[in-house]
């Protein structure tokens, strides 16, 4: 029914092509994975399986369909044109403050959308940002966690630039604060056009970190198994802080990206919690200055669900709602 046009990506667990439905003439992408599923319990208990089949948001991609054929397995999803690295490496000139404002708003109502349906994502990073005419989508939740999940947790996860502190200390008890952290890379990076934090190993990601954010307190990773990285306390470092590394955004900008950039998970905001920062409510400025309002898109959710099964029935059904909301206060993140 789908007739390959072309590869798109070749990753770990799969390669991807563009193909074409021979029925509909819908584009779509292919992805078919590398190992070999014999039975279909195996194909339907994938983690990118159960995940996508929970979430439906228009900033996550979505999953058609799955295809199994002679042990070999394809997921059909939507297509889309570009990922955010690709849009980033082609671009000539800085993103202005409301093209980046636009992209990470969208990211924050998906991964929204992702916590508040028990899931952690593991792995955001700009190739797993799918981008279509200004529409971004959240890709790729093959390492994808439920949060009812008991730990410990796989301890690799996350491409290294974008790793949170307590995974590079390899600590298996960790929080969807890593997604938020790999949040503040990218948005970092938007300004910036080239990783905040580009470590060639390990220890290298923790002590170039160090060298922006200064010296954590250790004692915020109880459960650390990578000791060998806090000899970096060793090391006598001067931080730069994040308004050096990225002279050309707001203060606005720099305050969000701190606050993603903290050392201590518990004190991240969530993703609901950032798009009420004052970055995003362009009329309230940190200091108490005032310009023209330029909100966010509002976005609430309402989950129908088929009230005589279980939330995770695989019959469940969803409605979702945009609804245009007046906020009469603003939280203090001074």
């Amino acid at each position: 029914r789908y007739k390959i046009l072309g590869e798109i990506g070749d990753g770990t667990c799969g390669c991807v092509y563009k193909a074409v439905n021979l029925e509909t003439s819908e584009i779509v992408a292919v992805k078919k994975m590398k190992r070999k599923f014999h039975y279909w319990e195996e194909c339907v208990n994938l983690r990118e399986v159960k995940s996508l089949r929970r979430l439906n948001h228009r900033n996550i991609i979505k999953l058609f369909e799955i295809v199994k054929q002679n042990d070999e397995l394809f997921f059909i999803f939507e297509y889309m044109e570009h990922n955010l690295y690709q849009i980033m490496k082609d671009r000539q000139t800085s993103f202005s403050e409301d093209e980046i404002r636009g992209f990470i708003s969208q990211v924050l109502r998906g991964l929204t959308h992702v916590h508040k349906n028990g899931y952690f994502h593991r792995d955001l990073k700009p190739e797993n940002l799918l981008v279509t005419n200004d529409l971004i989508k959240i890709a790729d939740f093959g390492l994808a966690r439920e949060l009812s999940s008991s730990p410990p947790f796989t301890d690799y996860v996350s491409t290294r630039w974008y790793r949170a502190p307590e995974v590079l200390l390899r600590s298996s008890y960790y929080t969807p604060a890593i997604d938020m952290w790999a949040v503040g890379a990218i948005m970092a990076e938007l300004f910036t056009l080239s990783p905040v934090f580009p470590g060639e190993s390990e220890f290298d990601q923790l002590y170039k970190i160090c060298c922006v954010l200064g010296q954590p307190d250790w004692n915020s990773f109880p459960v650390a198994t990578n000791v060998s990285l806090v000899d970096i306390c060793l090391f006598d470092i001067l931080p730069s802080g994040i308004a050096a590394v990225i002279p050309n955004a707001s203060a606005e900008a720099i305050n969000l990206i701190e606050k993603l950039f903290s050392w201590d998970p518990l004190q991240r905001p969530s993703a609901d919690q950032c798009l009420q920062h004052p970055f995003f409510q362009v009329n309230i400025r940190l200091g108490g200055t005032t310009t023209a309002a330029v909100f966010d898109e509002p976005n609430l959710e309402l989950n129908l669900w088929d009230f005589d099964k279980k939330r995770d029935d695989e019959d469940n059904c969803y409605l979702g709602l945009t609804l245009a909301v007046n906020p009469t206060s603003t939280p203090n993140f001074d």
